[in-house]
């Protein structure tokens, strides 16, 4: 039964200090145990090791190889069951549903009705969490088909039908399905899921604008909520109440007192970001009873809250709304027009980061199957040289049979040599290219896996530690003291940091491999393309007390595209002060030398060995190093300074010593040449 992403990281990470006991047993056994019962093992130890994707598809890949050629096959669909999880855990839902497609024809030879409705459904989630709820629900359907017997399993797919018709805003449908899961969950005396089925019942009224279906549904989910003791559930339906009443002129009084209520239970569990979510409601009640001064306030604190605990586009966006319509009621249309703008400006937003998570979708598609295609032509390119070469060493061996029972016909047969050896050469010539080839998909390869590397580990990490210390912070909140919380939440504001320049310099990236980033020169003042790289930098200098200085003519002026030369300057000063110890000094220097302008970036950090110095701008690299205060870092960075330089016409290179610093130096025009 497929779980939500949130609970499988606790059981994982609950596991966790156990598992690597258990891989070292499964590995011993592996070695004792004859070849038939490895992929089982293998396959448990991929279970065990889920947390790290790599690792856990090197088992499977393992499994795979054993099960094909022992023909075992409810392993092979067990382990394209396995490589479908493991994306499907790291998000990766384009790789993950060709995997469960796979498992699907092995199953259904096999006739595992109950394997069979886990691929369906896992196809169904990874299609709802890309909204693509349409094609999600056909295979909800199928799953449902398949678990007809098991109550639980029916109204948890009923569940997921009623949720992919919410989000297509067919409310009708949702509420139907919902209706079919509470029926079932109220026979099985599940009586949470019957309050979340209420829950979403409620959900789809209130969109529909049936206020008293709305409310009456709400109530029954609170009661349910408060009757099983799940008080972050009870607070969230108190809210939910809050927002239908809000919808009755005559219950405005009554709305504001349920989202106090609310706010109390919030605050209770340590759910202080959702006062933001309250505090809007509550601006939404005064507006509507006409204290708009009040409203306002509300509203305002709203704004702050969102911010404090990055509450997201969404709730902005009703804020906004809320505000451009209270100002409207009190007359001040100045300020309403200001939020309406806002309001305006944020749903745009919105809708443009939906449609650039689509097209991110569909890139990552498209890279994928060109990769594919281009493996497939190489190795039917390699066997139809194999081919060649077995076909020519047979004509050879016909040759000499010849040539020695044929005597006469000796000078025929030298002449055949001959021409083989002419054949031979052309032979050795595409060989040559063939292997020219090889060179250039390797680097490909590189590419491709520094990539795949970065999303499984670098981009993967830190997300675990948010994920983990913000599940530690939900659950067991009020056991840690408030060091302890002020380490959880450094330790995640340098994740999400992290997270971010990793996702800037991956997007950057991406642009130029696929040639959508336009290469546009300038002559613009260095100073102005300093200041706005530093102007995001200051903050990570202060935190370890690291003074930047800068030497450069304000008047100097460069020939090059801004925003490359920006990014450069960016990922090297953003280096330089994660290798840099508290108290450290980073200087720029920038200074004419004729036809260019050459730009330093040196520091007093750890340095780096004659080695790492020797392979810092190469894609297969593997110079990877941790910060003075344990940042991480994906060596994607100086790629991309090398790349962005190149294109300017320019160099770049760094000198190191250990123990006392590093210098980067780049070398840009200084102005246009014809």
């Amino acid at each position: 039964m497929k779980k939500l992403f949130l609970i499988i990281t606790s059981i994982l990470l609950v596991l966790l200090a156990s598992s690597q006991s258990k891989v070292d047993s499964l590995l011993r056994l592996s070695e004792k145990t004859e070849e038939k019962t490895r992929p089982e093992i293998y396959l448990q130890l991929s279970f065990i090791t889920r947390t790290d994707t790599a690792k856990s598809n090197s088992y499977v890949r393992m499994a795979y190889s054993l099960a094909l050629k022992n023909h075992q096959d409810q392993n092979l669909a067990k382990s394209f069951y396995y490589f479908g999880d493991n994306s499907y855990f790291s998000r990766d839902y384009i790789n993950a549903i060709p995997s469960y497609e796979h498992a699907i024809k092995l199953y259904k030879q096999l006739k595992d009705s109950f394997s069979l409705t886990n691929c369906y459904s896992s196809i169904g989630l990874s299609y709802h969490f890309m909204s693509q709820d349409d094609k999600a629900i056909p295979y909800f359907i199928n799953a449902l088909k398949m678990c007809e017997k098991d109550k639980e399993y029916t109204a948890e797919i009923l569940a997921n039908i009623a949720l992919a018709h919410a989000q297509m805003h067919n409310q009708k449908y949702a509420i139907e399905y919902y209706r079919k899961a509470a029926l079932i969950n109220h026979e099985i005396l599940d009586l949470v899921s019957l309050a979340v089925d209420y829950n979403g019942i409620a959900a789809s009224f209130l969109e529909l604008h049936q206020n008293d279906s709305s409310l009456l549904y709400y109530s029954k989910a609170h009661d349910l909520f408060k009757k099983t003791g799940k008080d972050g559930y009870q607070a969230i339906a108190l809210a939910n109440l809050g927002s239908v009443y809000v919808n009755y002129p005559d219950s405005l009084d009554k709305a504001k007192n349920v989202f106090t209520e609310a706010l109390n239970k919030f605050k209770e569990l340590g759910l202080n970001q959702y006062e933001a979510d309250i505090k809007e409601g509550i601006g939404k009640a005064l507006c509507r009873q006409g204290k708009y001064k009040e409203a306002i306030e509300a509203y305002n604190l709203s704004l702050s809250l969102t911010d404090q605990y990055n509450r997201g586009y969404s709730l902005k966006t009703s804020v906004y709304k809320g505000l451009s319509e209270t100002y409207e009621k009190a007359g001040d249309y100045k300020s309403a027009l200001k939020y309406q703008i806002l309001y305006t400006q944020y749903t745009d937003s919105l809708v443009q980061k939906e449609k650039y998570e689509q097209i991110v979708n569909l890139e990552k598609q498209y890279e994928t199957e060109k990769k594919e295609n281009e493996i497939i032509k190489l190795q039917t390119q390699q066997q139809l040289t194999n081919i060649q070469l077995t076909k020519n060493k047979q004509l050879k061996i016909l040759g000499f049979i010849t040539a020695s029972l044929l005597l006469l016909l000796v000078l025929f047969v030298l002449l055949k040599y001959s021409d083989k050896l002419k054949s031979n050469k052309l032979l050795e010539e595409k060989n040559r290219l063939i292997e020219k080839s090889e060179q250039e998909l390797r680097l490909l390869n590189a590419s491709k896996n520094k990539f795949f590397s970065i999303i499984a580990h670098d981009l993967k990490n830190p997300l675990h530690n948010v994920m983990g210390y913000s599940f530690l912070l939900s659950k067991d909140y009020d056991k840690f003291t408030a060091d302890e919380r002020r380490k959880f939440a450094t330790d995640i504001n340098q994740s999400t940091n992290n997270i971010f320049r990793l996702l800037q310099n991956l997007l950057e990236w991406s642009r130029s491999q696929t040639g959508r980033l336009k290469f546009s020169p300038i002559e613009i003042q260095f100073k102005r393309i300093l200041d706005n790289a530093l102007s995001v930098l200051h903050s990570m200098a202060n935190q370890k007390q690291i003074k930047l200085e800068y030497i450069h003519d304000p008047c100097l002026q460069v020939f090059a595209d801004p925003l490359m030369i920006e990014t450069v300057l960016r990922n090297l000063i953003s280096n330089a002060i994660k290798f840099t110890p508290e108290n450290g000094t980073i200087e720029i220097d920038a200074k004419n030398t004729g036809n260019e302008v050459l730009v330093s970036v040196k520091d007093t950090g750890i340095g780096l060995s004659k080695e790492d110095l020797a392979n810092l701008f190469r894609i297969d690299s593997k110079v990877k190093r941790k910060g003075t205060n344990n940042e991480d870092g994906s060596g994607l960075g100086l790629v991309l300074c090398k790349e962005f330089v190149d294109k300017n016409n320019g160099t770049i290179w760094a000198e190191s010593t250990p123990g006392i610093g590093s210098s980067f130096f780049f070398s840009i025009p200084s102005t246009t040449t014809a």
